[in-house]
């Protein structure tokens, strides 16, 4: 089941398109009928199934390109073809990020079909290349680079900054690497993710930042909320300590820092004050 959502403002276009799309045997098509890009976006954010939109001239007339590529494609990630309901070429669509340009003047149902399909394929690739540029394979957490997109996007979106980073160096990773082999070492980093991501909410950016080395964006919280979170970490790491089947032990080391609103501080400040409190933690614990 494909769920279409046509945004025209005339109603004869929609039933055209309706009727079309309900006598195809290509792919099982519901179609919905919307007036504007509002309702759109009210859908999607309310969790409602949109797997592609089909928006209308006189419609993205009212709005812009611009506007559709950013709410629709860079931050809701829907995929949208343009219904073309006149004559004109349309110069601005062919620049824009919209998948296709349908004729609605020279309707082909089969070819409109087609162009939904690739459209949808070509978004589900795109998703694939995003998350594996994003992600780190072994850990299957946010690499460097997503971390950084991602905790800037959340940044930018507070109203106020107000936000933890927390820095954590595994230790004595070398040493394991060096006598029980990397695929050991592989393992144990496997292992170290799997601790954070238990003791972290959901929506805290949890990231393998380099090697042994893991860093983690909380918004904001107390910092009783921060302490707990430190015990969590501990607990979890001494209890795979006593049943680890493997001749090692986990051991992570923690820095902490917590954006400063009079300093102004930007986020790589942030995280090399924690990057900074955990290797002080770290001498501290070797003296």
């Amino acid at each position: 089941m494909v769920n279409i959502y046509i945004l025209t403002s005339r109603k004869a276009v929609f039933e055209s398109l309706k009727e079309g799309f309900s006598n195809t045997a290509y792919m099982d098509i519901t179609s919905h009928h919307l007036n504007d890009i509002d309702s759109l976006i009210e859908r999607i954010d309310n969790h409602q199934d949109v797997d592609v939109a089909l928006i209308s001239e006189d419609i993205v007339n009212k709005v812009s390109y611009n506007m559709i590529d950013r709410e629709i494609v860079k931050m809701r990630n829907i995929p949208y073809l343009i219904i073309n309901t006149s004559d004109k070429i349309l110069m601005e669509a062919i620049h824009s990020n919209a998948q296709d340009i349908i004729l609605l003047n020279n309707l082909d149902i089969d070819r409109a079909v087609w162009s939904i399909l690739h459209s949808l394929e070509r978004n589900k690739m795109i998703n694939r290349l995003y998350e594996d540029s994003i992600e780190d394979q072994l850990t299957k957490l946010y690499n460097r680079r997503g971390f950084l997109a991602l905790a800037k996007d959340s940044i930018r979106l507070m109203e106020e900054p107000a936000y933890h980073i927390m820095f954590i160096d595994m230790d004595k990773m070398k040493i394991i690497n060096d006598q029980l082999g990397h695929d050991i070492g592989d393992n144990a980093l496997k292992e170290a993710a799997e601790i954070l991501r238990s003791s972290f909410r959901e929506a805290d950016i949890i990231s393998r930042y380099g090697g042994d080395e893991f860093i983690v964006f909380i918004s904001d919280v107390e910092m009783h909320v921060i302490e707990k979170i430190k015990k969590r970490i501990k607990d979890k790491a001494e209890n795979f300590n006593k049943n680890n089947k493997y001749n090692y032990k986990l051991g992570l080391t923690l820095g902490h820092a917590k954006y400063d609103s009079n300093k102004k501080q930007s986020l790589q400040e942030v995280i090399n004050e924690a990057d900074q409190d955990m290797y002080n933690n770290k001498m501290g614990s070797l003296e």
